[in-house]
């Protein structure tokens, strides 16, 4: 029932986890001190902070800064515009770890060059812009190991009983190389959605140096809160020699938003975040925790191990992919990774493999989407009213093969060469 809730839309999505929350204790599948255990990992709090320097970053318009500069440095071309996005992109991951937050900033700069440039909202033109943002806020979500509020907390569950932890470093050697080629690819394929469909370039350049120009000079805040996105990085990037969990570390940067003295944020306003979210957040979390509870992490691996071990190393990675894809048409992300990934640690054991490949490629696999009921940030896009589904599903089609592709010929090879397989 709450797949096809989540699928038909027929009931708000955080109202559906809260009631999957209820629906295990009502039912005696688990009891509250497993149902409620998400409440105790780091997700929930990393997703709240998320929130915050979101908001925080919207309010002094320093991520739009950012962004306009990159874009502005491409020049006024849609090819520049479309590497630029990219850089803005890329750039946007290595300190704000909301896909959300990163999908409205470069949505609403987008959205400001459609409307700005008269360009028709149902052409095919409108809906490559908008599937360049897209990209750029989403594709890079791989790039560094706080690129995404998921990242973290899914390692945790991975290496669940082990003494194996993963740091900034050695994330980044394994999978920054990969997301790149991943987005830029990815990129791409807005010119399948673009069509024959053209671009005014001095329209495009006006608009840019006049959105630019409207920001002035740099604020307070902005050097305020630049200050602390140079310490958050700096905080994953030197994790392994302080040995401070940079989670929250990020935790409490967030929170120095309200300090006096600092005062991005003002502290009456803090009761008015969208922490609704965090119900969703773990809610589908849940899904995981009393999947183990009841033995369905097992009975996944019962049928998984049978499935993977008649495959050599490199197939088992790929048919991981095609189960993430599989998976992500019946849950959102969230709780597709909240689900297997606890099963992919222990299918790992089962096949004496390093499970790192079998779950990076399970979570580019959850990275595909047609439907925008699959994922809230996808989801988004469509509300700006200026995106044609028909438009894009051809390129996101394209871009599940491609996505293989890139898997079978680029991130194997790179991972055996680095010996991780």
């Amino acid at each position: 029932m709450a797949v096809t809730a989540w699928m038909l839309n027929v009931f708000p999505a955080i109202g559906v986890a809260a009631l999957l929350t209820f629906a295990y204790m009502l039912a005696g599948l688990a009891g509250p001190e497993v149902v409620f255990k998400p409440w105790t990992t780091v997700l929930p709090w990393l997703s709240f902070a998320a929130i915050i320097l979101g908001i925080a970053m919207e309010k002094t318009n320093l991520a739009k800064r950012v962004a306009l500069w990159c874009i502005r440095l491409s020049g006024g071309s849609f090819n520049g515009l479309a590497f630029g996005v990219i850089l803005g992109g890329l750039l946007l991951a290595t300190f704000l770890s909301s896909i959300l937050a990163r999908m409205v900033i470069l949505c609403t700069i987008a959205v400001g060059i459609i409307d700005a440039l008269k360009i028709d909202g149902k052409s095919r033109m409108s809906s490559a812009l908008i599937f360049m943002a897209f990209i750029a806020g989403s594709g890079p979500q791989f790039l560094v190991i706080h690129s995404s509020e998921s990242n973290l907390w899914a390692f945790d569950v991975l290496f669940k009983g082990t003494d194996i932890h993963m740091d900034f470093w050695t994330y980044a050697l394994q999978c920054t190389p990969v997301s790149v080629l991943y987005t830029i690819s990815s990129m791409l394929l807005i010119y399948l959605v673009k069509g024959k469909e053209v671009l005014s370039g001095e329209d495009l350049k006006l608009f840019l140096k006049r959105s630019y120009e409207e920001l002035g000079p740099m604020k307070a805040d902005e050097y305020k809160l630049s200050v602390m996105c140079v310490l958050l990085i700096a905080g994953f990037v030197f994790q392994p020699w302080t040995g401070i969990d940079p989670v929250y570390f990020l935790c409490v940067l967030a929170m120095f938003c309200y300090m006096p003295g600092i005062d991005i944020l003002d502290p009456k306003e803090i009761s008015n975040l969208g922490v609704m979210f965090l119900i969703f957040v773990t809610g589908c979390m849940s899904i995981g925790f009393v999947g183990g509870a009841v033995g369905a992490n097992a009975w996944i691996i019962g049928h998984l191990v049978p499935l993977l071990s008649g495959w050599s190393e490199n197939v088992s990675v790929l048919m991981s992919y095609v189960v993430g894809i599989i998976i992500n048409f019946a849950l959102t992300p969230l709780a597709g990774l909240g689900a297997i990934t606890p099963s992919i640690g222990e299918l790992g054991k089962a096949m004496n493999l390093n499970p790192l490949p079998i779950f990076y490629a399970f979570n580019y696999g959850l990275d595909q989407y047609v439907f925008p009921y699959e994922t809230v940030y996808f989801l988004y896009i469509f509300v700006t009213e200026r995106i044609t589904l028909r438009h894009v599903v051809p390129a996101l089609l394209v871009r599940m093969v491609l996505c293989g592709l890139l898997l079978a010929f680029v991130a194997i090879p790179w991972w055996k060469c680095i010996g991780l397989i």
